[in-house]
């Protein structure tokens, strides 16, 4: 890209061989016509000198003195040919001792115009100039005409020699313009070169922080305001630095802060849940004990619902546990070999509805192909699948939940796909990802109604998460939800079932 000092340079070079030209074609133009209208006149009064002179002789017919008259005329620089008429436009003599054209008719246009206007009439016909004019004895009486051919070769060499010597100027002037754009834009452009420089020294990091000296002019203003700008950016980066390390430190300190209120309400948590836990075990104890003595109908009732009821508030406390585990990173998972169809198997016998309670059908749908024998938590994997199978019952009031198991062996590893697949009243897109949050349900009136404290999905989440997989959820209002659990287990040899 071409630089400042080169686009001042080329402007101004083309600004004066624009105004050179253009100067020189009107000197060249105006000197030519005035150069042309002199020549013009000067043929103009040769010509009616000439025919002054020959009135006498034109009147006595005097031949010999005619063509004396017009050999003088005819020796004049440049003179091609000097004619004298008589009255009818006949040739009387050329100046010259042969005098061919002598009794001929003349019928050139500016000589009939000259006629015609008994004016003296000039024309200029291809490097000639014609002058024609009348003979006047009288104002009425015409004794014959006058007319002269002259050569403008002179004039036009002279123009010639004239555009030569403005060229030949306007070269010189161009030449020198030039030079003095180069240094003037050399003068211009060095303050900006250096505010440049500057510039980009300050842009990669190095160079000195004190603004060159640019003059007093508009640069020099320029550089002014960018010293300013630049003590401001210096000012501005020192305080923003400040405030950096003021947030960072007030981050680090509501960081520990919450961290640290995070652990304490995960261990108050745990230490609740079993602080809890073991008068309710004595209260299920004493009340599964109370049940075996004799009781008539109405205490059995009561003590079956005391019963149920400690152990739905223990299954309570175990989420909280689990949760609180989770959550300060204490829960440990416990890897062996495992029969993943057995346990399924086994999950969908125990949550089976009864046969009397036909409403909802659970199947298990586990593919030919898919690899059964796998290392991992079998009470944690357990604790997932009764959780989402769980919640599609709870959710569906008709039709089915199948659970289907879809994957493949990858070498010593098993990537598998349990999804649990239910026709229940499906759950709004902009509710499917709450419900993966802690106490958070997607319906709270639904809840009401089956219950529940909102933990066992976040936790069955977080135990797929510790296993290296994952819960998702995909669903549709009016026509069901499926939530998979995704995962890769290690392949175990062959178990022995048992």
């Amino acid at each position: 890209m071409p630089s400042l000092r080169a686009k001042l340079v080329a402007y101004t070079i083309l600004i004066v061989l624009a105004v050179a030209g253009a100067v020189s074609a009107i000197s060249v133009s105006l000197s030519y016509r005035a150069s042309f209208a002199a020549f013009e006149r000067h043929t103009v009064v040769l010509a009616r000198t000439l025919g002054e002179a020959v009135l006498e002789p034109l009147y006595e017919l005097n031949i010999k003195l005619m063509r004396q008259q017009a050999s003088s005329v005819l020796a004049s620089e440049g003179a091609l040919r000097v004619m004298i008429l008589d009255a009818g436009t006949r040739v009387l003599t050329d100046g010259t001792d042969e005098n061919p054209l002598r009794g001929k008719r003349l019928n050139a246009p500016h000589l009939l115009q000259a006629r015609e206007t008994a004016a003296w009439v000039t024309r200029l016909q291809d490097g000639v100039l014609l002058v024609a004019g009348p003979v006047q004895a009288t104002a009425d009486r015409r004794l014959g005409y006058v007319v002269l051919e002259f050569s403008t070769a002179r004039l036009d060499a002279e123009w010639m020699k004239h555009i030569r010597q403005t060229l030949l100027l306007s070269g010189v002037c161009a030449f020198l313009a030039s030079i003095a754009a180069v240094i003037m834009a050399s003068r211009i452009t060095r303050p900006i070169q250096r505010l440049t420089d500057f510039a980009a020294g300050i842009r990669s990091g190095g160079g000195k922080r004190e603004v060159p000296d640019c003059g007093n002019d508009e640069v020099g203003r320029l550089a002014e305001a960018f010293a300013g700008v630049l003590t401001h950016l210096d000012r501005s980066n020192t305080e923003l630095k400040a405030l950096a390390s003021s947030l960072e430190n007030q981050v680090k300190e509501r960081t520990r802060a919450a961290e640290a209120g995070s652990k304490a309400k995960s261990e108050f948590l745990a230490t609740m849940s079993h602080e809890i836990r073991t008068p309710m075990n004595a209260v299920l104890g004493m009340a599964s004990l109370l049940e075996e003595t004799g009781l008539n109908e109405e205490q059995a009732l009561y003590a079956r619902t005391i019963a149920e009821s400690g152990e739905a508030l223990l299954e309570i406390i175990n989420g909280i546990l689990d949760f609180s585990r989770i959550d300060t990173g204490k829960l440990e998972l416990q890897t062996a070999p495992l029969d993943l169809r057995e346990l399924l198997t086994a999950v969908v016998r125990l949550l089976s509805p009864k046969p009397d309670e036909d409403r909802v059908t659970l199947r298990l749908d586990y593919g030919p192909d898919v690899p059964s024998a796998i290392v991992g938590d079998e009470a944690r994997i357990r604790q997932i699948i009764v959780n989402l199978i769980g919640n599609a019952l709870k959710f569906t009031e008709a039709g089915s939940v199948t659970v289907g198991v879809t994957g493949r062996a990858d070498g010593n590893r098993a990537m598998l796909r349990i999804a649990v697949t239910d026709t229940g009243p499906g759950i709004p897109e902009n509710d499917m990802q709450k419900i993966f949050e802690a106490f958070c349900q997607a319906d709270s009136t639904a809840s009401r109604d089956v219950g529940g404290t909102g933990l066992g999905l976040t936790i069955a989440s977080r135990l797929a998460e510790l296993m290296g997989g994952g819960i998702e959820g995909q669903s549709e209002p009016g026509t069901g939800s499926t939530f998979t659990f995704a995962c890769s287990f290690a392949m175990a040899g062959n178990l022995v079932p048992g």
